[in-house]
């Protein structure tokens, strides 16, 4: 039976699965130019791994050919002209493939999904795509493992359902399956034919012999399969995106005293998706009787762990309906500052999908909308929904708006909060510690401070769509280091400087009010998008705040609440005003491995450039230290198992019997590392004739003894095998690895030490272990060279 062969027709359709799998993909790009270069990868890996078999090289070389050639290949395409005959890598190739792939992570880290392609993006498809082939061919063809082959396709299928908001479509998935059925039914017909030309039995209402019908009730089965996995999800009742449901039993809303939490996509990614394509697609349209709309607001986000803002967990048991006129859970904190009331009536953009949470003024009072899964969350005054969605739908909001002074703001005293919304991480820069307080230090109440952070970020900063979403505490520093950024940055930043001098602070998100047109029509667009402040005071609840300075790019609608306009203290000062203090407490730029790319130092700034230059931490190559220390370990794992192997192959080894059959696995394992073959037909005596006369008289006694007590621990009566014992039989067979070892070429003895043949055996072995213990199998004792 052939198990080595290049088997063309299963590497082609192992291809084919994966380019399949690949289309799933589809939704994370804009545009198609990233098909042809991942074609072109898929076909180089499954050219070079048949032709890896065809040559029978090493597996250790068809192990690594594939990457290998793609590797070739993405500098061919990226990096040629600065490479050696245009594919093979120089240092100067290098250095360009890296600053591409560099390009590409930017990319994926600035946009969200679908990503603009450029040349980094297809890299990073081309290598990703590219390893997942190699994987499956090894896999599927080499290994003969078609069905663990399935595991790195079902990886492709994780990338679109982790990005928020987009998914796999059923044509995707069928096409994959079908991709994948396929394999599967290659490799049986190629197990089969090694055996030989199938016999077909005749049937009887036929008269020339014809094959059975199991071949064509696979294939029906199959599609069959593909078929109800999917129409049974479109038949069911739809799963809310992001909605943890309770299983197929338990879909639906529950009702009060219920448990499911509710969850969403990332605001903040889903914020930078809307800012940075800049669109004119309307969102809503509304009319209000409020003198001047206000903001409509979407996610309140009181969570800050060091690295990402989002919102407590919203259990819908928890958060009251509010069909039938019911007016939502009280104002928090509204007991002194004056209200001013206001219904506005919303007609939602009919291209919108999947609108979960309501954009409403704050504090919404009371919601009139169609359907009964709407539900108020009780201290964020949140609206969301645990069945259906507002796309397309209309719905009026009457709202109260807190209009307080500037003397009820800066009265309030700090109130008994929710730990949410004063948590610090338990690490802060240093840098940011000292500059919240030279900025604030002249503010006399916490309400002064936050003006002056307010009028310090429209002083000092630019608004700029340029810089990659904050995802760890060191974006944060090169922020406050380059001074520019967008509203996601600006929120975040104020709402954290502000809980750093005892405010309670959120960040906020939804839409700026939008432009008016004829007769008080305001419309909302994707590009209104926005994020914003708001900051408890005792009195007057949840007040907003807005630190986003104005730019290109910025919301128009955009405006300053008049409570933080410059206004006289007591003490005779502007409110305000930055003060000397707020001007001088410029964070100085420093050359750290976060820095863009470009930005030049600030010559007025200096003080600070050792707390910055600390908080980027050491200066150490962590990256390249881990990539090597990576690498190292990938070189010297077959060792490792075969090391691993030996010891549990000795471990268990305390009765003669064992012994005999761990001396002989071990005699096996040093035959195949050592190139000298093993077959599994050949007994324990026919293999005593090949190997004696290659190793010479001197093992010639070591070797009889490992294959006598072989031959009676297989053929023997039990008791039988008294001698040698076990430590005399381990011996013997360090003593035969020893002479294999010496009569080996030294590039031979080099490969069986730091590459062994045997231990891609022994994985081979495990998994024939594993797949003898499926239901359904024989599970009888393993066979004698086990």
């Amino acid at each position: 039976m052939n198990t080595t062969g290049a088997r063309p027709g299963l590497s082609v359709i192992a291809a084919l699965a994966t380019l399949l799998s690949a289309a799933s993909l589809y939704p994370l790009f804009q545009g198609r130019s990233w098909v042809l270069p991942v074609t072109g990868a898929v076909a180089v890996v499954a050219v070079t791994g048949m032709a890896a078999r065809r040559l029978r090289v090493h597996p250790l070389f068809d192990l690594l050919a594939g990457p290998a050639m793609l590797v070739l290949y993405a500098t061919a395409l990226y990096s040629g002209a600065s490479a050696f005959l245009w594919a093979i890598p120089t240092p100067s190739s290098v250095a360009v493939l890296t600053d591409v792939l560099r390009e590409g992570w930017s990319t994926a880290e600035t946009y969200a999904a679908p990503l603009p392609v450029n040349d980094g993006v297809r890299l990073l498809a081309v290598l990703g795509v590219g390893l997942v082939a190699s994987t499956v061919d090894l896999l599927a063809v080499r290994l003969r493992r078609a069905a663990p082959a399935g595991l790195p396709l079902l990886a492709l299928y994780s990338v679109p359902v982790a990005v928020p908001a987009e998914g796999v479509h059923w044509a995707a998935f069928a096409a994959g399956s079908a991709g994948y059925l396929a394999m599967l039914v290659a490799d049986a017909r190629t197990r089969v034919t090694g055996w030989g030309r199938p016999v077909f039995t005749p049937r009887p209402d036929r008269e020339e012999p014809g094959p059975r019908p199991t071949g064509s009730a696979g294939r029906r089965v199959g599609l069959a399969s593909i078929a109800v996995a999917v129409a049974v999800p479109a038949l069911l009742p739809a799963l809310l995106p992001g909605v943890a449901s309770d299983g197929m039993f338990g879909l639906g809303d529950r009702e009060e005293g219920g448990s499911t939490t509710i969850t969403t996509a990332d605001p903040l990614v889903d914020l930078k998706r809307k800012l940075t394509r800049l669109g004119d697609e309307e969102v809503l349209r509304y009319t209000t009787t409020a003198e001047n709309p206000d903001y409509l607001r979407i996610y309140a986000l009181d969570r800050f762990d060091g690295n990402r803002w989002t919102y407590s967990p919203l259990v819908a048991g928890d958060a009251p309906r509010i069909e039938d006129g019911r007016p939502l859970p009280p104002v928090p904190g509204l007991s002194v500052a004056s209200g001013e009331d206001g219904t506005t009536d919303i007609v939602v953009g009919e291209k919108i999908r999947d609108m979960k949470f309501l954009p409403l003024p704050y504090a919404p009072r009371q919601v009139r909308i169609e359907g009964n899964g709407w539900r108020a969350d009780r201290r964020s005054l949140m609206v969301f929904s645990t069945g259906g969605d507002a796309d397309g739908m209309s719905y009026s909001v009457d709202s109260r708006r807190a209009v307080p002074t500037t003397g009820q703001l800066r009265a309030a005293r700090p109130a008994a909060m929710p730990a949410e919304y004063t948590r610090l991480p338990d690490r802060l820069p240093a840098e940011l510690t000292r500059l919240t307080r030279k900025v604030t230090d002249e503010g006399a109440t916490p309400f002064d401070k936050a003006v002056l952070l307010q009028r310090w970020f429209h002083k000092e900063f630019t608004y700029s769509l340029e810089p990659a979403p904050p995802s760890r505490m060191s974006d944060l520093v090169v922020f406050l280091r380059d001074r520019e950024g967008y509203c996601e940055q600006f929120a975040a930043t104020m709402a954290l400087m502000t809980r750093m001098v005892g405010i309670p602070s959120r960040v906020v998100v939804g839409y700026a009010p939008g432009s008016p047109e004829d007769d008080g029509l305001y419309v909302v667009r994707q590009k209104d998008a926005h994020a914003w402040t708001e900051l408890y005071f005792e009195g007057a609840g949840w007040v907003r705040f807005e630190p986003t300075p104005s730019g290109p790019g910025a919301p128009d609608s955009m405006g300053i609440p008049d409570y933080t306009r410059q206004e006289s203290r007591p003490d005779g000062k502007a409110t305000a005003e930055p003060t000397k203090s707020a001007e001088s407490a410029e964070p100085t730029p420093t050359a750290s491995a976060g820095a863009t790319p470009g930005a030049g130092p600030r010559p007025e700034a200096s003080e600070t450039a050792a707390p910055a230059e600390a908080s980027q931490g050491s200066p150490v190559p962590v990256g390249w230290l881990l990539g090597t220390l990576a690498v190292v370990l990938l070189c010297s794992a077959p060792r490792l198992v075969r090391e691993a192997a030996r010891w549990r192959r000795w471990a268990g080894a305390d009765d003669p019997a064992a012994a005999a059959t761990a001396a002989w696995a071990q005699l096996r394992a040093d035959t195949l590392d050592h190139k000298l073959g093993w077959h599994v037909s050949e007994s324990p005596r026919g293999v005593l004739r090949r190997l004696g006369p290659a190793l010479g008289a001197e093992v010639a006694e070591p070797l009889a003894r490992i294959t006598l007590a072989q031959e009676l621990s297989r053929y023997a009566p039990p008791g039988h095998l008294q001698r040698p014992t076990p430590q005399g039989l381990r011996t013997d067979a360090e003593t035969v690895r020893a002479a294999l070892s010496a009569s080996a070429s030294s590039a031979d003895r080099w490969q069986a030490r730091m590459f062994p043949a045997s231990s891609l055996d022994v994985l081979r072995r495990a998994a024939d272990r594993l797949k003898g213990l499926a239901p359904g199998r024989d599970r009888g004792s393993p066979g004698p060279d086990a």
